[in-house]
């Protein structure tokens, strides 16, 4: 695939910089030359991927467009599908297992008398936008002809937001759909499906989301999403992905099955252990292209077999000429994926579903699984897993990998997350990256280069990093990133990192997703900002204060030189001095800095932009407060 420019307009509240561009504040002081001149590596784009796991709220009331919870009755509780209730007049509401359609359930109403029955439910995420347009699907079936209707109210049932009424007739499942305009702005509404007669009606799958979805994923959430310019995107997982089967993907999404029930309780708590698959290989396809990001798959490895794995290689990347290439074509989409990166399974030695966890058994079907999928595509860069979070486990898990498989894979992966959530501290995440991060992937590196066969120098995957799985965003989570990417861009040549990604930007760093709005969170407006990296060549600079962490980077046609800093000092201001060496043209400097409102857990950053004039047309003073993250860009023309 192929990129375009990663460099976007970032829009600030007007807030002067007043003591941050010059030394109006007392603060310790670093001189940096930045020498155009002394390039090194190109930044890649891949440095800057994100993972989309089907995991918590990042599909559902994530980017998920569905309004409904458990809308194909997966979750069931005393003999009642969860988040949903049954009024039946005197009849019956059931799940039945003899008249599925996606999974093992549908729902069975009996209606006992003329006044007839029905299934609702009431929640957040049902929240309408009066004069939005949306879109309902409905799978019914009947045992003889019924009328059926929708009604969409407020909690009260005092407004109607849309109703609709349809004719059934007796027989097989049949699609029940419509559109309308919300002619009311109402949260947390009441969804009613009912008949209006006595009878027996089954339902097996209702949907509702907003008309403009893309690929039933919500438009505003993936318009956010391109803003972090996503080199890359890993999914479906994560633990997920020991869950994911890729052929179901390819059915109508009402018919797929639900995945689950996850055996891990901090899998899919949000959706009752299952996921609803709505996002299958040919939307996660179109959702790539549309951040314009280079897909990275992880396979199905304990459940799955050699034989799934090479398939979906085949459907991905095979010519119309192959069984499963033929199958995409006919699906409309004729030209190959190219997906390139695939891992071979995640976190095996864990939360996953391989039953044989020794680590030379887990060796030898890696082996199988990358021949077969090499066989399907010799040009495939597979990512080998092992434990690589940890030295000490090196010997007992990558070792055996190598000796196996390190022949078919291209990469190792490592990855990092602070042991326990309390240790997520300001002071934690400001040390982490040059601390442990650095250090382990020097020690991965060294491992690495010694056990591959035959002298080969793999590449390394950064596959998950965040400071914590699970938790919102904060301005202790938007720091950590600041620091991590600063190492990535610089270290990215010496220790071979290939890729790496964020986990997870949906709800859990990047983007807080409400029902009808989503916004930027702090590690989010990093990773916009960083972003003006991409592409450029890395700018050798001279060592400076151990509280500044800082990266530079040049365009490739010299034109705009990218300089991101972070103060790691929790307590004291550190003011840049930054000259010019060797820039061509006039420049001209812009100041965007993010400054924490305070530096305990959940705060936000202060967001502040400002043009300073260059002294003597070169150099430019800039003050970053405790734990502040600055972009600071000089152009030969306005950003």
């Amino acid at each position: 695939m192929k990129y375009t420019s990663r460099l976007m307009g970032i829009a600030f509240t007007g807030i002067c910089l007043g003591a941050l561009c010059g030394a109006a504040v007392a603060a310790d002081k670093s001189r940096i030359e930045l020498d155009v001149n002394r390039t090194g590596a190109v930044i890649s784009p891949l440095l800057f991927g994100h993972n989309l796991e089907h995991t918590r709220r990042a599909l559902w009331q994530g980017i998920s467009a569905e309004m409904v919870a458990n809308r194909k009755f997966a979750a069931v509780e005393n003999g009642v599908p969860k988040r949903w209730c049954g009024q039946d007049s005197g009849g019956r509401v059931s799940m039945d297992e003899t008249a599925p359609y996606a999974g093992k359930h549908s729902v069975r109403v009996e209606a006992g008398n003329a006044l007839g029955g029905w299934i609702e439910q009431q929640q957040s995420w049902l929240s309408f936008e009066k004069g939005t347009q949306y879109a309902f699907r409905v799978r019914v079936r009947t045992e003889k002809g019924s009328t059926l209707w929708l009604r969409i109210m407020d909690a009260g049932k005092t407004r109607t937001v849309h109703q609709a009424e349809t004719t059934v007739q007796p027989g097989d499942w049949q699609l029940w759909e419509g559109s309308f305009t919300a002619s009311a702005t109402e949260a947390n509404a009441r969804l009613e499906i009912g008949g209006r007669a006595e009878g027996v009606f089954w339902i097996r799958a209702v949907s509702l989301m907003p008309a403009n979805n893309f690929h039933g994923m919500r438009r505003d959430v993936v318009d956010l999403f391109k803003t972090l310019q996503p080199g890359c995107l890993r999914w479906p997982g994560g633990c997920f992905a020991e869950y994911y089967v890729w052929q179901d993907g390819l059915l109508p999404v009402d018919q797929r099955p639900p995945l689950g029930p996850a055996q891990w309780d901090g899998l899919l708590p949000d959706t009752d252990g299952y996921d609803n698959h709505e996002i299958g290989i040919d939307e996660y396809m179109a959702l790539c292209r549309e951040l314009n990001c280079v897909p990275a798959i992880t396979i199905r490895y304990g459940q799955g077999s050699p034989e799934e794995a090479a398939a979906w290689v085949e459907y991905c990347n095979g010519g119309p000429e192959t069984r499963w290439g033929r199958v995409r074509a006919e699906r409309g989409h004729a030209e190959p994926y190219g997906v390139k990166y695939w891992y071979v399974g995640n976190e095996i030695w864990g939360i996953s579903l391989v039953k044989d966890r020794d680590p030379r058994a887990c060796a030898v079907r890696s082996r199988h699984f990358a021949e077969a999928m090499k066989k399907a595509d010799p040009g495939l860069e597979l990512i080998g897993c092992a434990p690589a979070h940890d030295p000490a486990v090196f010997k007992d898990w990558l070792a055996p990998l190598l000796a196996e498989a390190g022949d078919s894979l291209g990469l190792v992966q490592t990855g990092y997350y602070f042991p326990k959530p309390e240790q997520v501290t300001m002071k934690g995440v400001v040390e982490a990256p040059r601390r442990e991060v650095l250090p382990l992937m020097r020690a991965l590196r060294k491992f690495a280069d010694r056990a591959a066969p035959g002298g080969r120098r793999l590449g390394m995957a950064f596959y998950e990093w965040n400071s914590y799985w699970g938790r919102p965003g904060d301005t202790v989570s938007g720091v950590f990133a600041a620091g991590m990417l600063n190492l990535f861009c610089r270290e990215a040549e010496p220790l071979g990192l290939v890729l790496a990604g964020y986990f997870q930007p949906v709800t859990e760093g990047a983007i807080r997703v409400e029902p009808s709005a989503c916004a930027m969170e702090p590690a989010g407006q990093v990773f916009a900002l960083y972003a003006a990296h991409q592409g450029n060549r890395l700018l050798k600079t001279p060592e400076t204060s151990s509280d500044i962490d800082l990266c530079a980077s040049v365009a490739p046609d010299g034109g705009l030189l990218c300089v991101t800093a972070l103060n790691r000092n929790t307590d004291t201001a550190h003011t840049l001095e930054l000259s010019l060496a060797n820039f061509t043209g006039t420049p001209q400097c812009t100041v965007s800095l993010l400054k924490p409102r305070t530096l305990e857990v959940r705060g936000e950053f202060e967001r502040v932009e400002e043009k300073p004039a260059l002294k003597e047309g070169k150099s430019v003073e800039v003050t970053l407060p405790p734990c502040a993250v600055a972009r600071i860009l000089f152009s030969t023309a306005a950003p």
